[in-house]
């Protein structure tokens, strides 16, 4: 693939913002210069992460409409293949360069893979396993409540067998 022009910057921007569906970020096209068989070479990056932010706030309008103007001064790089080369700048800087957008892992606070891949149950699931939990309870007192009606109505049964007898002991008494 050899391109003809590689869009590099917008208006005062050193790089190409982009507004998405939610928020905006900063793109620099010339870091992927090599991609396209370029020369690569150190470019300007300060201020990148700052121009992200998120459509909120008091001020993200008076941004958007920055971003909206600088892509009407659209600056672009005419692609001349010269070979996968760099600068010798470029790679003294690519040396030093931290990524700021990558973070560093935090040993202290740090747990096993398998503790961040435990499924968390949901707030549906949750309440399934306390309704199962209170239905269990309450098949159990339905079962001792029907065990003591059972014995009440043996126990009327008794009672009424002894009144049977005591009313037939009365009769031949009479």
């Amino acid at each position: 693939m050899i391109p003809g022009e590689i869009l590099y910057r917008c208006g005062s921007f050193n790089w190409v913002p982009l507004l998405g569906i939610w928020a905006a970020i900063g793109y620099a096209p010339l870091l992927a210069l090599r991609q396209f068989g370029l020369r690569q070479f150190m470019l300007a990056t300060h201020g990148l992460t700052q121009s992200e932010f998120a459509y909120r706030g008091a001020d993200y309008n008076k941004r958007v409409s920055e971003i909206s103007s600088a892509w009407n001064k659209m600056c672009r790089l005419k692609g001349v293949a010269i070979g996968s080369t760099t600068t010798l700048e470029y790679v003294e800087w690519s040396g030093r360069r931290t990524n700021d957008n990558i973070l560093e892992p935090n040993i202290e606070g740090a747990r096993l893979m398998e503790e961040y891949l435990q499924v968390m149950p949901s707030e549906l699931e949750i309440m399934k396993q306390e309704f199962e939990r209170n239905n269990l309870e309450l098949e159990k007192r339905i079962a001792k409540i029907e065990e003591e009606k059972m014995y009440l109505s043996l126990d009327i049964d008794v009672q009424k067998m002894e009144v049977e007898k005591e009313r037939k002991e009365k009769r031949k008494i009479e």
